[in-house]
């Protein structure tokens, strides 16, 4: 019996250090690889960021009931040895179960208290959008035009003529700094991969591009903050129309 005891103690331990070399893996992914803000660039082994804190967080689980069983496990001694030496214990024949009651009762009560002050204290951060700003504005109040290609989308246009708007108002999120779907605005190739382009030269109705800075696509993600002014999609379209050269 005692041999059985002590091989539950060993497989036990087994898991929990198992589990806690899980929750330092999975620490140092959310912290180094994947680090906040990098959900919609990266992923790793098929998961993104998010994914990757619900394991933590399932890995994390674990490791507590672990513990239990563990502390289940060595009750008798934590009650008669530790109980008694730090003067929690009065009786010399303790009552396991009410102590354990007990224990169970004031652990569930921080619990149940943490849980209430995050509710109570958590607070929505309101991020201002790129160009955007509150009320019923225009979108042409709020995004007033780069250049003179802006203007006028008149004449022969060429990267350097659209540049500008992309790099104003996509770069922030798409850009050297953070690739957002694993997209470059600041790269003209990116705009016509071959698995997804989203512009197809001569064909502006059929682009995808300009479903997404006209407002038409909503089934994406910060549709409306995609949305660009009127006149900076005109030229876009312009520039596509011609080629997109």
């Amino acid at each position: 019996m005692s041999m059985n005891r002590t091989v539950v103690n060993i497989i036990i331990d087994l898991i929990a250090t198992v589990l806690f070399l899980g929750m330092l893996a999975t620490g140092y992914l959310l912290r180094f690889p994947l680090p906040p803000g990098s959900n919609k660039s990266r992923v790793l082994w098929g998961l993104s960021r998010h994914e990757w804190g619900d394991v933590h967080f399932w890995i994390s689980v674990g490791l507590m009931v672990v513990l239990v069983v563990h502390l289940a496990l060595h009750w008798n001694w934590v009650v008669t040895v530790i109980g008694k030496r730090c003067g929690l214990v009065k009786s010399p024949h303790p009552s396991l179960i009410r102590s354990a009651i007990w224990v169970v009762g004031v652990f569930a009560a921080m619990c149940i208290g943490f849980g209430w002050l995050a509710e109570r204290d958590v607070m929505q951060v309101e991020r201002p959008r790129r160009g955007y700003q509150a009320g019923r504005q225009t979108i042409e109040q709020r995004q007033p035009p780069l250049s003179k290609a802006t203007e006028t989308p008149t004449g022969h246009l060429l990267w350097d003529d659209v540049y500008p708007i992309f790099q104003q108002h996509c770069v922030a999120c798409h850009g050297p700094d953070k690739q957002w779907a694993e997209f470059r605005a600041d790269q003209r190739q990116d705009f016509f991969k071959s698995a997804a382009p989203l512009i197809l030269p001569g064909q502006s109705s059929k682009s995808p591009l300009m479903a997404i800075i006209s407002g038409t696509r909503d089934d994406m993600p910060m549709a409306e903050s995609h949305r660009l002014a009127d006149a900076d999609a005109a030229v876009i379209k312009a520039w596509i129309e011609q080629g997109a050269q």
